[in-house]
């Protein structure tokens, strides 16, 4: 599988299912360099992480559960990714 087609189904799987099953604890992906995106840039940035060249900041690398960080924000638009147990 290329990287391009792995981190682009890591993405279209979070922008259609942005909780985890079971439990419905909030989903966001995070990319190679560390960086952690919403849902919404997901979808938004599709382009951009279906054609990564890998080192260049959009390549998805793996989903995760916000469990208690309420300042965990979206590093591409700024927004606050829900948290399961931490209010906010």
């Amino acid at each position: 599988m290329t990287t391009q087609s792995r981190s682009l189904r890591l993405a279209d799987c979070l922008s259609r299912a942005p909780f985890a099953w079971p439990g419905g604890y909030p989903l966001y992906a995070i990319t190679n360099d560390g960086a952690a995106l919403c849902r919404h840039c997901c979808h938004a940035e599709r382009l951009s992480i279906a054609t990564t060249t890998g080192d260049d900041g959009w390549n998805v690398v793996a989903q995760a559960v916000n469990w208690e960080d309420p300042d965990l924000l979206c590093d591409h638009c700024g927004s606050r990714i829900e948290s399961a147990y931490a209010e906010g």
